[in-house]
């Protein structure tokens, strides 16, 4: 498994731990309520916020574990045009599903949507966004074309 294979795991399973913690913890906060009313929007950032430095926490922790189970064995860490190839196929389609789900936000703050719900369409949209860019790099570097 390359550097960039590796890399594109880790950010697949990083993002599937996170989002599926956050998506439990919306979903108590919708019940218990905490999620209506004037409050809402900081109630939800609050529940929100900590995922970026968790993600990147549990990166470095991940990196470190795998150099310890593999005996710090050199990878091939330069890149080359298939890796550009790869990375901008699946950033492209990280872009296209985070435009939609942008765009669907828009629409329906629009038409009288509550503000909450706008914004869990949008993180919801960027998180998998993301799981299928990450998965279109790894099917692309598996399958290699």
């Amino acid at each position: 498994m390359s550097h960039q294979e590796r890399a594109s795991a880790v950010a697949i399973v990083i993002g599937l731990l996170l989002n599926g913690y956050v998506s439990i913890r919306l979903w108590q906060l919708f019940e218990a309520g905490a999620l209506s009313g004037e409050n809402a929007p900081m109630m939800w950032a609050q529940a929100i916020v900590w995922v970026i430095p968790a993600a990147i926490v549990l990166t470095i922790v991940s990196n470190i574990v795998f150099a310890i189970v593999t005996k710090g064995s050199t990878q091939k860490t330069n890149t080359d045009e298939r890796d550009h190839l790869y990375r901008s196929r699946g950033m492209c389609v990280t872009l296209i599903v985070f435009g939609l789900g942008f765009t669907a936000m828009l629409i329906g703050l629009a038409v009288g949507w509550p503000v909450v719900f706008g914004l869990t369409l949008m993180y919801a949209s960027a998180a998998l966004g993301d799981l299928l860019g990450q998965c279109t790099r790894l099917v692309s570097y598996r399958i290699g074309c």
